[in-house]
């Protein structure tokens, strides 16, 4: 039997399992990516835009291989500060749409908690996904991030023991329709993590939808998802690694131009709603009474 492969192992350029030909991504590889993403950005699941990319192995493989190692303390400085400008955007209309009052006669103590660790996980974690999306965005269109050079001390990693159980939710099936209206309204292939993570208890998700509907429209919102759209690409001048793309070697890989178009119109499509889904997570925390983050902020 073969020895399992790290992370490490299996992203270096041409690496194959034992047995099989270089060049060819498999699905342990894939596997390997997807689980390193969740441990780096420390949270319980995989964001619905790593769903989709998994359909490009090669690229998300290469891209979160370049990506990766900036993800040290400017990345998660600049993430809270894109998170706190969502928050500070949003404090002023948050309290016409209480969330956490209307919930509290119709789910139980443990539910609520299960909601409120929801609330807290989606919105540690909506602006990290933010900065990795663009940043493999830009790296789809044959575009460099430079990068500063300088060195970082290695920061935490691994999933978060109170976020494991978010990592396969069920769906009420009640949720599916939300869900399904949030997906055609952002434009995407299935509906927002912080919409996603609530469908196991329709009440929470219906009440979240209509709320986050209804605040959109608010130019306390429009102003906020625009100010925090800047911040993340002001910000990426501040990664230490350059972030950029072999093409050569991803074509050898099989990766053509042709693939190479449908994923940019995949992560175009999660790109433009990003910073939407930042304010959705950051609103979802207030309207949950903002639930202690401690020292994972």
């Amino acid at each position: 039997m073969s020895a399992r492969r790290s992370y490490a192992d299996v992203v270096r350029a041409g690496a194959a399992l034992p047995g099989q030909a270089p060049g060819i991504d498999h699905v342990p590889v894939l596997g390997a990516v997807r689980e390193d993403i969740r441990q780096t950005l420390r949270m319980g699941w995989i964001d619905p835009v790593f769903d989709a990319l998994s359909a490009h192995p090669a690229f998300l493989t290469a891209g979160w291989s370049s990506a990766r190692p900036n993800v040290g303390r400017s990345f998660l400085s600049l993430a809270r500060a894109v998170r706190e400008e969502a928050v500070a955007s949003l404090k002023p209309m948050v309290g016409s749409f209480p969330l956490v009052t209307e919930l509290q006669p119709r789910l139980s103590d443990e539910e609520l908690r299960r909601v409120e660790q929801v609330s807290r996980a989606v919105h540690l974690a909506m602006s990290k996904v933010q900065l990795v999306v663009h940043a493999l965005f830009r790296a789809a269109r044959r575009e460099r991030i430079p990068g500063t050079g300088r060195e970082e001390p290695p920061i935490r990693r691994g999933v978060p023991e109170w976020q494991r159980w978010m990592a396969s939710q069920p769906v009420a099936e009640a949720s599916v329709p939300i869900l399904d209206e949030a997906a055609r309204a952002y434009s995407l292939s299935a509906a927002p993590t912080p919409l996603r993570l609530m469908a196991r208890w329709p009440d929470a998700l219906s009440s979240l939808w209509n709320k986050v509907r209804a605040a959109s429209g608010d130019d306390h919102w429009k102003d906020g998802a625009h100010r925090v759209r800047r911040m993340a690409l002001r910000g990426m001048g501040s990664f230490p690694h350059p972030v950029e793309l072999q093409w050569v070697a991803l074509r050898e890989r099989g990766l053509g131009e042709d693939e190479r178009l449908r994923l940019m119109r995949v992560l175009r499509a999660h790109d433009a709603s990003t910073a939407s889904v930042t304010m959705m997570a950051a609103f979802a925390w207030l309207a949950m009474g903002s639930p202690e983050i401690g020292a994972e902020a």
